[in-house]
Formats: C-alpha cells, structure tokens, sequence
C-alpha cells in the first residue's frame, strides 16, 4: 500500500512537472484588453475604444474611434499605445506575440469611414498598415 501511494505522488509530480502550458490565461488577456480600453478612452484624440477576441482562433481585434481625420504619425502613435497597454498585462509577451493575431482599425466619427487599419501576425513584430 506505502508503494502504491509512493508511486502515485512520483506519477504526479512528474506529470505536474512535464506540464508545459503553452496558452495564455484567456481571463489575463481579457483584464489586460479591459484596461487598454480604459486608457485609451482618456487619451485627447480619442472618443471611444472597442475589442473583441477569441482564445479559439487566436485573433484580437480592436477599434479606435476618432472625432476626426489624424495624420498618420498620430494614428501609429495610438496603435502603438495600445499595443503597449494590451502588453502591460500579460506575463509571457513571447507566447502571446506567437498566439495571437492582431487586427485593427481607426474609425473616424465624423464621417463614418475607416480612415487607417492595419494587423500584427503571429510571431511577428512588424505592424501592417493599410492608409
């Protein structure tokens, strides 16, 4: 009976310890999307802020509203920003920039269109924009 028990608590600290989680904490990424949201909102050029994400496809999309028009310098400004806000609250940064795409766009309020957007790849650094 001792060698059975023994066994057991070997058996479990060794498939505790070859336990290699390769997926972000979805609640994590939500918090940290929350408060992204919530700083954005505060900045002077912008009027609202949007996401939506999915652990199951690996895609985050966001959406910053504008009153108006912004040159480009502004819009990667904010982008960037943001970027760095979702960043701030996660704690494996390499695991999330491989998991997840990262889709996009600044609207304009004034006339309704999209006036920049734009995606990060998975396991990329570089930002694509469309303007």
């Amino acid at each position: 009976m001792k060698y059975l028990i023994v066994l057991i608590i070997l058996f479990s600290l060794i498939t505790a310890g070859c336990n290699n989680n390769n997926e972000i904490d979805f609640n994590q990424l939500v918090d940290s999307l929350v408060k992204a949201e919530k700083t954005m909102n505060s900045k002077e050029l912008v009027t609202t802020t949007a996401t939506s994400s999915s652990s199951s496809d690996g895609i985050i999309n966001f959406r910053i509203m504008v009153e108006d028009r912004l040159t480009n310098e502004q819009a990667k400004e904010l982008v960037f920003d943001f970027y760095d806000e979702i960043e701030r609250g996660i704690t494996d940064l390499n695991l999330f920039r491989k998991s997840y795409q990262i889709n996009f766009d600044i609207k304009s309020e004034k006339d309704g269109e999209i006036i920049y957007k734009g995606q990060r790849n998975e396991g990329e650094e570089q930002i694509w924009w469309q303007f």
